[in-house]
């Protein structure tokens, strides 16, 4: 292990680890699967919460992304922790 976190739950805040070329490396992303009980290698939702937030009038239309769990890394253990990380 490279010393990174692994998401362990849903709602948990995270960046891809090795994000395809065109895709922006520093956009986030919020865990929508409970992953608390699928392997590092599973495949896991995630949904951008730049996405999330211009569909704020309707969330279930946000686009969602199929990746390895084990291609993330947390950054934050909820949105609300993320938000108020802001601040900092």
């Amino acid at each position: 292990m490279n010393g990174k976190t692994i998401p362990t739950k849903q709602g948990q805040i995270c960046n891809i680890t090795n994000p395809l070329p065109g895709e922006n490396p520093s956009e986030t992303y919020i865990i929508i699967d409970d992953v608390s009980m699928n392997p590092d290698e599973a495949t896991i939702n995630i949904v951008s919460i730049t996405e999330l937030q211009r569909h704020s009038a309707n969330p279930a239309l946000t686009p969602r992304k199929a990746i390895k769990k084990s291609e993330l890394t947390v950054i934050a253990a909820d949105l609300a922790s993320y938000v108020q990380s802001w601040n900092q």
